[in-house]
């Protein structure tokens, strides 16, 4: 009600005696059967039923009892209290529903339902507030029970959509409060269905805010929650029906599923994502008219997946943005699996994660671009590129490793398609590996730094021991050349196999016994005249022409002949 039609109907001289029927004090040690007779007071109820209401305290609809007791009739007690306020008010047209600072018990009155849940919001325009995480706390049920031998203890909020796309549960928001599911969320099992036989691991019956399952909601907010210890996920919307989601400056924590799992138009904002056993994301939109955001958001400690992107196929005017987020301890950071197209993945930092970008499936239109990439304690790729790809741009990245276990700073394989990996800084880590078979072409590699990398062989050097042919491989803009056969010149030849227009490389010495002569003119080499290369300080540049097939001079220099032109 407003506060100002409150006034005109009451008087300011009955205001004040008003105020214990609608904001009563919060009960305490009230015994089972009083309590009972308070919560089913009818006229209590049908007073408040019939007013016009716009901001209530949830006291005013039952006993609201803070603390861990563990007590059933209080628990019960709670969740009626609540459910009452946010039922009447629906029935109402909608509202703000006040939770004030307290721990306070809520469990699934019925365990039997088909989705059971604390709370159930069934009703547009709902806005449930507290006073802030670490002050306004719902423990939701943590321990479950075994029904038809399966894993149970329900979820903590479960916004219900409806049937009707075109009339989804609309403007539902929840805010300032902390949501707890009552049980360590993250043990570092998996596997599900929960074990009956200890409650471990992936829960589905207990997933924090649940926006329920194949059904349509649209316009959901989560604004400064803390949502944390469920070994369910701890964000979950199921099926495609779901519209605009936004979440902003919310932490998620401890789950053995993912953290975030939903298909949505989605706004992700200032939120902390950490300790999952899954992932910190599985988005999956998949709907052609939804888009997905993050913005300044912290991703920490995953021991299987980071922010999972995938089954997507987006036009070009939606937004679909990575930035300015970190992501630190975990297998992968962003990972993009099968049917992601026109996503952005820029100005990040990425600690300890092996894999900073890594695909798979078929994917096209993606930039990475001006990350910083660091390898602490754990060796780090910038970006594992695999699948059915095109069109991707790996740009501007700067990857600097400590001296541990060195990966490669770039992965690739696959059916491949106008992939460019230009302007980056790669630092004390391996040089790009193609890591399998090849189709359509390979990466176009130009302009990268290489800081004290190390080059293995059939990659980032050809160390010719055995007799020939002699051909040279190069798999990307840089490769070491060695004559340690017992040949005192030999002449090598380069593979064409795959290159794209324009591809340049520096073919460098790597302590050689002999000369590697490159000819005037071959099959795959064209030169200004016999090229040798011996020393340390000898190179030569060659840029393929996919035209005619063949590798062309394009400078060169070598201790024989100081007067050729510089590399």
């Amino acid at each position: 009600m407003q506060r100002r039609n409150f006034l005109t109907l009451f008087g300011l001289s009955s205001f004040t005696s008003s105020l214990s029927i609608f904001f009563p004090r919060p009960v305490s040690n009230v015994e089972p059967k009083k309590l009972e007779q308070k919560i089913t007071n009818k006229n209590h109820i049908a007073q408040i039923q019939n007013l016009s209401i716009n901001s209530v305290d949830v006291r005013s609809f039952g006993p609201l009892i803070s603390g861990i007791t563990n007590l059933e009739y209080i628990i019960k007690a709670n969740t009626e209290t609540i459910q009452t306020a946010i039922n009447i008010v629906g029935q109402n047209g909608g509202g703000s529903i006040y939770i004030p600072q307290g721990i306070y018990q809520i469990s699934p009155l019925d365990l039997n339902t088909q989705e059971p849940c604390s709370l159930l919001i069934n009703y547009d325009n709902i806005t449930l507030i507290g006073d802030g995480i670490s002050k306004t706390i719902l423990q939701s049920r943590g321990d479950y029970a075994l029904i038809n031998g399966r894993v149970v203890r329900g979820h903590g909020i479960l916004i219900k959509g409806t049937q009707d796309p075109y009339n989804p549960r609309k403007n539902v928001t929840i805010k300032n409060l902390e949501l707890n599911g009552s049980v360590k969320g993250f043990t570092g099992q998996r596997n599900w269905p929960a074990d009956p036989n200890n409650g471990d691991g992936w829960d589905v019956t207990h997933k924090g805010i649940a926006l329920d399952f194949n059904t349509n909601l649209d316009n959901i907010n989560l604004d400064s929650i803390y949502v944390h210890d469920f070994r369910g996920e701890l964000i979950y919307g199921g099926g495609g029906g779901i519209g605009k989601v936004t979440i902003s400056k919310t932490q998620l924590k401890s789950s053995n599923a993912s953290l975030l799992s939903l298909d949505a138009d989605l706004t992700v904002t200032e939120c902390e994502f950490s300790e999952t056993a899954t992932a910190w994301v599985e988005n999956a939109p998949i709907s052609p008219n939804k888009s997905y955001q993050f913005y300044k958001c912290i991703f920490k400690d995953s021991i299987y997946q980071g922010l999972v992107i995938g089954q997507g196929n987006f036009p070009d005017n939606h937004n679909k943005t990575i930035t300015n987020c970190s992501f630190s301890n975990s297998p992968d950071g962003v990972c993009v699996f099968n049917g992601v197209s026109n996503l952005i993945i820029k100005n990040n930092i990425f600690t300890d994660c092996k894999n900073s970008f890594i695909t798979s499936g078929n994917n096209q239109k993606i930039e990475f671009s001006f990350n910083e990439i660091n390898g602490i304690t754990v060796g780090v790729t910038a970006a594992n590129l695999a699948g059915n790809l095109q069109n991707i741009l790996i740009k501007n990245n700067v990857l600097t490793c400590s001296d541990v276990d060195k990966r490669a700073c770039v992965y690739y394989w696959g059916d491949l398609q106008n992939i460019v990996i230009e302007d980056n800084i790669f630092e004390n880590c391996r040089t790009p590996e193609q890591s399998s078979d090849i189709n359509n072409e390979r990466p176009l590699f130009r302009n990268n730094q290489y800081l004290n990398v190390e080059r293995r062989d059939f990659q980032g050097k050809s160390n010719f021991w055995q007799e020939p042919p002699y051909i040279l491989e190069p798999k990307y803009e840089e490769i070491l050349v060695a004559n340690n056969t017992n040949n005192r010149s030999i002449q090598v030849n380069m593979s064409i196999d795959k290159y794209v227009d324009g591809q340049e490389v520096i073919i460098m010495v790597d302590s050689s016994r002999g000369n590697i002569k490159f000819p005037k003119k071959s099959s795959t080499i064209q030169c200004q005249k016999d090229r040798y290369l011996k020393r340390k300080d000898d190179k030569i540049r060659l840029k393929f022409q996919k035209a005619d097939s063949k590798w062309y001079e394009i400078a060169y220099s070598s201790h024989i002949s100081s007067t050729e032109n510089n590399v």
